[in-house]
């Protein structure tokens, strides 16, 4: 029997760098609405609760894959300091609007405006890793590792057949019967945990040693 972690491996459907960019488009989408000011407030309504909920599952989860696996390679280090500074920032703003949006029926002029000022920066955010970390990543790291990365983010992000609805590869990749086992899943079988992050750090750890000058690459 083939060893899951091994499969997953070696299917680039998983890539981290591609799943990221599913969420990303979406919150681009909301982003579009949400700093529009001449947008109707209902439409406004209806994306910044649906942008809130993507940016909470979506940030969490890049945390305890990407942020806590890769946070110690050199190359990455500040670009990652600098996501997980802007990532608390979000926090603060989304935790305190998520509640109040729930128990809102019309969007009120300071709440759209706390929005409007979240959405710029989670626009900066998505920017910044479009340009500056994602090439890194795709520099630096072997394939094997970009897509176990890509797993146990799905994994964690509990990403739904609607929610990859535009992905219909994906969506039968990740969700799919019948797996290594009759009537197993690769959730039920791959759960998401700190011996995976310990596999990458182990990685990255390897691969310094095996060609230090890497920290002398600027890209």
């Amino acid at each position: 029997m083939t060893n899951i972690s091994e499969e997953i491996a070696v299917d680039n459907s998983f890539n981290i760098i591609d799943i990221l960019l599913i969420d990303h488009a979406y919150l681009k989408e909301c982003i579009a609405v949400l700093t529009n000011d001449y947008a109707n407030k209902n439409e406004k309504i209806f994306y910044a609760r649906t942008f809130l909920d993507t940016l909470k599952k979506h940030s969490e989860s890049e945390e305890k894959t990407v942020y806590e696996s890769l946070s110690e390679m050199d190359e990455l280090r500040m670009l990652i300091l600098e996501g997980e500074a802007e990532h608390g920032m979000a926090k603060f703003k989304y935790e305190k609007l998520i509640p109040r949006l729930a128990k809102m029926k019309v969007l009120d002029d300071v709440t759209e405006a706390e929005i409007k000022v979240l959405a710029e920066l989670v626009e900066h955010h998505i920017d910044d890793e479009e340009t500056e970390l994602f090439p890194k990543m795709r520099y630096n790291l072997d394939q094997g590792i970009l897509n176990e990365i890509g797993f146990q983010f799905m994994i964690l992000r509990q990403f739904t057949p609607q929610d990859l609805k535009d992905y219909p590869e994906l969506q039968g990749q990740l969700y799919q019967q019948n797996f290594t086992e009759p009537k197993r899943s690769r959730k039920n079988i791959y759960q998401w945990s700190g011996n995976f992050v310990r596999k990458v750090n182990r990685y990255i750890s390897s691969l310094v040693a095996q060609a230090p000058s890497l920290k002398n690459h600027i890209h």
